[in-house]
């Protein structure tokens, strides 16, 4: 039997969105935020994208960038800028992305892209104009990137995120945007306007029954169905402790701190079980092996495998609503203090 593997260093994520948010942040006043903090608060740590056919690789990384990423930012208590051109850009779109990550860099906090070493998230922290230079990292490499080939990129947009201001956002705010984006994910109504996306793609708890629609069909692609374990299944990781620690660092302190607790611990009870059941569904199909998603036995297994983690999230989400509700309903200065 293949062992079951759950996770044990809270530094590393498959989810490069949240990374790279969180490599950004760790150069503002707001580099107390732990990875955990950043996977649970942006709402990455709850997400589910699943490209609905054949449960292929791009599902993790196919969503209106921009949107989201400004919207996990001003989550974290952040404004921030955003460069976003159809590819080929225009000279004067492409100068404007560049004058973003000279003024970001130059405020010592590098600039969020995509595709700049491979078709994930990443940072670019540094340049030289002499040499036409970009410095930037992803998880894949770091290294430079020339001017000319950032400016032309692989992918269909010249995407750029930067951080303009910090906000002095409470603990109680930052809380109660996250969950709100939660649950809104996790019901469908993130993406209203972007068609493209929900036609192609099933997200939040809808992900669950396209992916056992693939499997009962046995039309999985190995390598794009075993990523989708692997980022979801790391996700689901992160949720569960982003919970528990929510449960145990808010000190109890007044009413909303206990009532804090008390949702938290509830609703990090369903995602521990979600969690362990894509730890199994992990092992069924290794990164980038891929096992065998199409053999009958497999398949039904890996069905049976989501149901139950469906149910189990399900239910989370469920308590994450009333979580939600509680935070809107008294979130005010006067019952905080």
């Amino acid at each position: 039997m293949t062992e079951i593997k759950r996770k044990d260093d809270w530094e590393e994520t498959w989810t490069t969105a949240a990374y790279a948010i969180h490599g950004a942040v760790s150069y503002t006043d707001k580099k107390y935020l732990s990875l955990v903090d950043v996977m649970g608060l942006t709402g990455h740590a709850f997400r589910m994208n699943i490209e609905r056919q054949r449960v292929g690789i791009e599902g993790p990384t196919s969503f209106p960038g921009g949107y989201i990423l400004r919207r996990n930012l001003c989550n974290l208590g952040f404004i921030s800028n955003m460069g976003e051109a159809q590819a080929p850009a225009t000279p004067e779109l492409v100068e404007k992305t560049m004058a973003l990550i000279h003024e970001t860099i130059d405020k010592g906090v590098p600039a969020i892209a995509v595709d700049l070493f491979e078709p994930e998230f990443g940072l670019i922290y540094g340049y030289d104009d002499e040499k036409q230079l970009f410095y930037a990292k992803d998880k894949s490499q770091d290294g430079t990137i020339p001017y000319a080939k950032f400016a032309n990129p692989r992918i269909h947009v010249l995407f750029l995120i930067t951080i303009s201001e910090s906000l002095p956002h409470s603990k109680y705010e930052m809380l109660r945007m996250a969950l709100d984006m939660i649950v809104d994910h996790a019901r469908g109504r993130e993406w209203n306007d972007a068609g493209f996306f929900k036609d192609r793609f099933a997200m939040g708890l809808a992900g669950y029954d396209a992916w056992i629609r693939v499997m009962n069909d046995r039309a999985a692609d190995e390598l794009g169905n075993a990523y989708n374990a692997a980022v979801i299944g790391d996700a689901r990781e992160f949720a569960a402790r982003f919970l528990r620690e929510l449960a145990v660092k808010w000190d109890g302190s007044n009413f909303v701190e206990r009532k804090v607790r008390e949702y938290a611990a509830a609703a990090a009870a369903e995602y521990e079980a979600v969690a362990a059941a894509f730890a199994e569904l992990r092992a069924l199909f290794p990164f980038p092996q891929g096992g065998t998603p199409k053999d009958p036995e497999t398949a039904d297994r890996a069905a049976a495998l989501l149901a139950q983690a469906r149910e189990a999230e399900t239910r989370g989400v469920e308590a994450l609503e009333s979580f939600l509700g509680f935070m809107k309903a008294y979130h005010s200065e006067k019952w905080v203090h």
